[in-house]
């Protein structure tokens, strides 16, 4: 039998009341997937270099000064960089289909939904957790 990652089963059903996507749908998403992912950690990685102040030459310096340095900022920081890495960590496995790909692409969604709430930010909770969790869910069966 196939381990379950934490929550995963909870979550599955959850989603398992959702209306289904086309089939049609789900095989284009599992086809962008890989590529998708990768663009959203590109650009993650350049937002985060551009709010360290390093990335003038993409975005344009803003830096810490705008933001200010309170602990939801550096938890963001912190947090951003670590989906980053998993996203590019996804990108090989969720070419070729393989459950691995997904299994990041959830720690990810996990650690997301821990940072919405622990800065606060209960908007992007419910939105990221709602189409975040019912996307991943409806392309999990095509990941083995």
């Amino acid at each position: 039998m196939e381990q379950q990652l934490p929550l995963e089963k909870e979550l599955r059903d959850l989603f398992a009341k959702f209306p289904a996507f086309p089939e049609s749908l789900v095989d284009i998403l599992v086809t962008l997937a890989p590529w998708l992912t990768l663009l959203g950690a590109i650009l993650g990685i350049i937002g985060l270099l551009s709010l360290l102040g390093l990335g003038a030459a993409f975005v344009g310096a803003i830096g810490v000064n705008a933001y200010g340095s309170s602990w939801k900022f550096y938890l963001g920081i912190i947090g951003g960089a670590i989906a980053a890495v998993l996203y590019l960590m996804a990108f090989s496995p969720l070419r070729a289909n393989k459950k691995k790909g997904w299994d990041l692409l959830y720690y990810a969604f996990l650690l997301n939904m821990i940072i919405a709430l622990l800065q606060f930010n209960i908007l992007g909770l419910i939105i990221g957790f709602l189409i975040g969790g019912w996307i991943l869910f409806q392309i999990r069966p095509k990941y083995v």
